[in-house]
């Protein structure tokens, strides 16, 4: 239980609320604060939590930026909370562009960068990291500033099949030279 007047209960607080916009869980986080323990506790530290949790709830990253921004002070305090913010960013960029480049084939890099309000060059890196990460398929273009994105392949079942004899073959050899074994 939160003991009252405790610096340590405000940052259990603010954990608490952390470990619900990182498990997805934003909605839960306003409960958290507007609940009997959390009033106590109410202020501008409190208020920094329930907008990431906004931000994240909404899978916007220019929320979460404009929170980030509007709240520094209370988020960069606590480096536990900084680093998961961090990662949150991360996660709410790459949700954003995979969002942005879906409906293309092929688009300028310049256009992504364009439509998601940040420069080339944070972009850029974030998308080849996407797909190094594999979290779809393309490349990037660099000689024509463009991203090639390529449909998800689709299961080869001979293929599937094929490693599937191979395993069992494999295995019926091995048996065949266990009884071979006994023989001699």
């Amino acid at each position: 239980q939160l003991e009252s007047g405790g610096g340590g209960a405000l940052r259990a607080l603010k954990l608490m609320a952390l470990c619900k916009i990182m498990a997805g869980d934003a909605s839960d986080v306003s409960g958290l604060v507007n609940n009997k323990t959390g009033v106590q506790y109410a202020g501008v530290d409190l208020e920094a939590m329930v907008a990431i949790a906004r931000a994240q709830e909404e899978r916007s990253l220019a929320v979460f930026e404009q929170a980030s921004d509007q709240y520094a002070e209370q988020l960069s305090g606590d480096a536990l909370i900084s680093r998961h913010l961090q990662h949150l960013a991360e996660q709410l960029l790459e949700a954003n562009l995979c969002r942005i480049i879906e409906p293309f084939s092929r688009v300028e890099i310049q256009h992504v960068a364009d439509l998601i309000d940040l420069p080339r060059d944070r972009v850029e890196p974030k998308l080849s990291q996407m797909i190094l990460d594999g979290k779809f398929q393309g490349i990037l273009d660099q000689g024509q500033g463009h991203l090639i994105i390529y449909d998800e392949p689709e299961e080869d079942r001979a293929f599937t099949a094929g490693l599937g004899v191979i395993s069992n073959m494999g295995e019926v050899v091995d048996s065949l030279f266990r009884r071979a074994r006994r023989i001699n």
